[in-house]
């Protein structure tokens, strides 16, 4: 099938229609296996809105997301195994894409110059070029691109946000974001047919040519460079997004990465272990992760700095971050902030200050989308915000691959010095699905 030129997707932005207040919008759902299918339940339940297509290349996953439109009592959508073809159909105002990563970049660009504004998930990109020419084909073709980096729409991470903008934390010094977790060890498996019912080609697209193989496939393609960007990209997005929320921070002056796969010896390539440091003029940001145990050592010291010891009674209000496996700790020389989930505490000298609690914002966000397109206003989690916290995770798990520490022109948006690791900036795009030069 013949990708799509430039003056037909031009001709769809022309022909883009204006939303009135009351207009139902038609949504085109890409990629439906895992995260999708929230996208289609998401986007389906709201009065004001059809999802008009369910769109995958593998056969199997379509009924199971059809079927959350039917239970909804919704008009049944259409099944499409090329997303291109959404794209064709003038009366589609917007996609929302859940693809693997790999397909991110040009699937964005295409829906922007066909005119669509776009729901993403992150990490936006499979590298850093290509996420700047995804903010670049957004503006051009003035396209709403929301983010799904959620926390953004939820009300914890606003009050936080006013919080920290207030001062009350003094001056921030260092930072320091975390997740651990219990992933499955996916043991080895061997390359086969792709089966029946996928388009292994389509499901390729801009990625290098590779047989197939189930472990590169559902799920498992966040553990493969070729596809994915480890959990620093796939967790580690929304605790970085947080503190960008938080904070504004973009591009840092030097990234240092340690760590590597040190529990699970299986077929995947990126670290089960991980730290990550990335330096600005006066403060310091940090990743941890662990994908082989949770923390759950309430009573234990762990090498974190704690305003008072975890064995203290609870009433004191002390701080264990050590139970959370998912979070950030804003240190600042007045009170420390830490954020979890969906919750936000405040401690000074020993003692929780401010407690609040929430939720993850995954409808709101929806919302927020929606009232977007309307308005034609930026969303909540624009794409320059998911490019900035995605180009943090890249610049990470560049340092893991070089084995070493990188200096960064926050300007320019390069490596400085290192041709090796500037080269990883981009990559090499399998034919035809090509990133453009230029937007």
């Amino acid at each position: 099938m013949q990708q799509l030129g430039r003056r037909e997707l031009l001709g769809g932005f022309a022909a883009s229609r204006v939303l009135g207040a009351n207009d139902r919008i038609r949504i085109g759902v890409i990629g439906v296996h895992g995260r999708g299918r929230a996208h289609v339940a998401g986007f389906a339940r709201r009065h004001d809105v059809d999802v008009a297509y369910i769109c995958d290349v593998d056969d199997s996953v379509l009924e199971p997301a059809r079927s959350i439109v039917a239970k909804l009592g919704k008009k049944e959508p259409q099944v499409q195994r090329d997303f291109r073809r959404l794209l064709e159909d003038k009366s589609i105002d917007a996609v929302s894409i859940a693809a693997p990563v790999h397909w991110y970049g040009l699937a964005v660009i295409w829906a922007c110059q066909a005119g669509k504004d776009v729901y993403v998930e992150k990490p936006i990109s499979h590298n850093i070029i290509e996420g700047r020419r995804m903010v670049e084909a957004a503006r051009k073709y003035q396209r709403v691109v929301q983010v799904g980096t959620q926390r953004r729409s939820a009300q914890f991470l606003q009050e936080a946000s006013a919080y920290v903008r207030s001062g009350k934390l003094g001056k921030i010094g260092m930072v320091r974001t975390w997740m651990t977790s219990v992933r499955p060890d996916i043991g080895h498996k061997p390359d086969e047919p792709a089966p029946a019912g996928v388009d292994y080609d389509m499901w390729l697209g801009p990625a290098p040519q590779r047989p197939f193989n189930r472990n590169r496939f559902h799920y498992t393609w966040h553990w493969n460079w070729d596809f994915g960007a480890g959990e620093l990209g796939n967790n580690g997005v929304h605790a970085l997004d947080m503190v960008r929320a938080l904070l504004g921070l973009k591009f840092p002056n030097s990234v240092s990465s340690s760590g590597g796969i040190y529990h699970l010896k299986d077929d995947r390539q990126t670290p089960d272990t991980q730290i990550v440091t990335w330096e600005y003029p006066e403060l310091t940001l940090m990743w941890e992760q662990r994908q082989w145990t949770t923390f759950g050592l309430e009573n234990a010291h762990s090498g974190v700095e704690r305003c008072r010891s975890a064995a203290a009674p609870a009433q004191t209000g002390a701080y264990t971050p050590d139970k959370y496996t998912f979070g950030a700790i804003l240190y600042g020389d007045h009170a420390t902030l830490l954020v979890y989930d969906t919750d936000w505490e405040v401690y000074q000298n020993g003692e929780r200050i401010e407690s609040h609690t929430g939720n993850l914002g995954g409808d709101e966000h929806f919302a927020n989308f929606i009232s977007c397109m309307r308005s034609r206003k930026r969303p909540n989690a624009d794409i320059e915000d998911g490019y900035y916290a995605t180009s943090l995770c890249h610049l990470g798990n560049i340092s893991h691959k070089v084995r070493r520490r990188l200096q960064v022109d926050p300007d320019s948006e390069r490596i400085v010095g290192d041709e090796e690791a500037a080269r990883l900036l981009g990559r090499t795009y399998r034919k035809p699905f090509v990133l453009p030069d230029r937007i």
